[in-house]
């Protein structure tokens, strides 16, 4: 029989449920706007961009990232907002919509933020593309949520060969700026070919929890989303690993609740009934870890992280010292390969 992973299908009563999002909240032009962080693969400095021809005009330039060659999308453009120049200090935001990517230009990223989605408000108006999801207030100001799924829609279907500015107009072409933007597009080129933990940015961005005494990290790309325990019904499962707490009903799924502390370090962690269960962000795997709390978001380099933690050629487990506090980064990917989260 096929291995399958620890989850069982159960019927039950449906749960109250408790969910909140975390977006990553960027300035563009005048304006606030948040874009869902499990789409966020990655967010950089603005680096050089390469023309090959006459682009339409919502596109920036041309990126190589992961191996495949990206547009750069002046977002500007396609939410109809006044053209303006963009500088060295702009950032390029690295976005996967089911299997594309591509990425967007912003003037700022200002934070990463867990919004509670029962005060998310719809949009009030219809529109054709429907560019913009919700709103929400964040520090007193309306933020707008992308909608990643109507702008990545509209990117592929408007080749748009009009006489309009180029986005590419709006990037500095004095030659210090041209300096700087080569410069910073070698040294990614470089980042990524050398290091061996390429696929994360310059600093990316963590949450952090406690479960008992440890605290733990995971990526944010790697979180799909957090759910109150007390909000809904955990489900023990006889005859499961004794890591797995239990199941839990989250929008018809059935999400195995995994101890880290149990899985890590074969100890078993004191289960209260409260907490905040974190869902990893995994299309093929249905599986949360139960905190006893959340803690900051914190940024750090791939350069400050180190295994400790080595088993059948898995870095599951990963160490991070900030003023002489030990964080443990989990490693979603290896620990979701790990044969030890599968029964026969």
């Amino acid at each position: 029989m096929e291995n399958q992973i620890t989850q069982i299908k159960q019927t039950g009563d449906q749960i109250t449920e408790y969910c909140e999002n975390i977006y990553t909240i960027v300035s563009i032009a005048e304006d606030i706007y948040a874009i869902d962080a499990k789409n966020v693969l990655e967010i950089l400095k603005f680096v050089e961009l390469s023309t090959p021809e006459r682009l339409p005009s919502h596109i920036a330039g041309l990126f190589e990232y992961d191996g495949r060659i990206i547009n750069v999308v002046d977002i500007k453009s396609i939410l109809n907002i006044e053209p303006s120049p963009y500088d060295i200090n702009s950032m390029i935001v690295i976005i996967k919509v089911e299997e594309d990517i591509f990425a967007v230009m912003v003037n700022k990223v200002l934070d990463v933020k867990r919004a509670d989605m029962k005060d998310i408000q719809p949009v009030p108006y219809h529109t054709k593309h429907s560019f913009i999801q919700c709103i929400y207030d964040y520090k007193d100001f309306q933020c707008n949520v992308l909608n990643l799924q109507s702008i990545n829609d509209w990117v592929k279907s408007h080749p748009d060969d009009s006489d309009v500015n180029n986005g590419f107009a709006l990037i500095p072409t004095d030659s210090e700026s041209l300096e700087i933007l080569h410069r910073r597009k070698i040294e990614y080129i470089e980042k990524t070919s050398k290091n061996p933990y390429a696929i994360m940015s310059d600093k990316d961005e963590f949450i952090s929890f406690f479960v008992g005494e440890n605290k733990y990290c995971i990526k944010m790309n790697d979180i799909r989303g957090f759910y109150k325990l007390q909000e809904t019904k955990m489900i023990k499962v006889p005859c499961t690993p004794s890591f797995i707490l239990g199941l839990v009903n989250i929008k018809g799924d059935f999400i195995s609740v995994v101890d880290v502390k149990n899985y890590f370090h074969s100890q078993k962690f004191p289960y209260s009934g409260s907490g905040t269960i974190i869902v990893l962000n995994s299309d093929e795997f249905k599986i949360g870890v139960l905190a006893d709390a959340i803690s900051d978001n914190i940024q750090i380099k791939p350069d400050e992280i180190v295994s400790v933690k080595r088993q059948e050629n898995k870095n599951e487990l990963m160490q991070y010292v900030k003023d002489g506090e030990i964080y443990l980064i989990i490693n979603v990917a290896e620990m979701l390969s790990n044969d030890k989260l599968f029964i026969k």
